[in-house]
């Protein structure tokens, strides 16, 4: 409750009047400082639309000043790699014939080694070889010989088996007489 007495206050009037007054230039500075935001974000709108025209405008002309540069650029850049790739030709060719050359001349210097080394190991492949034809022949003679003793033996086997029972029965009385022959002389020295 405000007192009467504070109302006659000439010291309080001054304070409410000094509020009074600190209120209306807030509320003032406040329209104020509305009116200015406003006008910010309307300036910081425009701005907003100035760049993008302005990034716009410039990649357009960014691609532009690309597309130029690359007109004038890319036949130099061809020029450049053609020459480069000729003297790179021309030295390939020089290497190769180069080392072509080189080649030849230790060929021609290992020549007479790598000639005896295939001489040697030929005579070694040779002597296996004539080894190997010699054990193969020795075995066809093997097997000919074999085959011919065969064929000679046959016939005579053939004709022993024939007379063989023959041959058993005449030793079989071969050896009953020479038994009966022995009998006998016991017999007649025990007599």
């Amino acid at each position: 409750m405000v007192i009467m007495s504070d109302l006659t206050n000439p010291e309080f009037e001054r304070e409410r009047q000094q509020a009074g007054e600190g209120f209306r230039k807030v509320s003032e500075i406040r329209q104020k400082l509305d009116i200015l935001a406003e006008h910010v974000e309307s300036r910081k709108e425009a701005l907003e639309e100035e760049i993008q025209e302005y990034l716009h405008e410039s990649l357009a002309n960014a691609r532009d000043s690309m597309e130029r540069i690359e007109e004038n650029i890319a036949p130099k850049v061809e020029k450049a790699i053609r020459t480069k790739m000729e003297e790179i030709d021309r030295k390939m060719a020089r290497l190769n014939k180069e080392g072509l050359e080189a080649v030849r001349q230790e060929l021609v210097k290992a020549t007479p080694e790598i000639t005896e080394k295939i001489l040697q190991d030929l005579d070694k492949l040779v002597a296996e070889n004539t080894r190997f034809a010699k054990m193969e022949i020795l075995n066809e003679i093997r097997e000919e010989l074999n085959k011919s003793i065969q064929s000679k033996i046959e016939p005579i086997n053939k004709k022993l088996e024939k007379d063989l029972p023959a041959s058993k029965t005449l030793a079989t009385s071969a050896l009953a007489l020479a038994g009966a022959a022995l009998l006998g002389v016991i017999w007649l020295t025990v007599r």
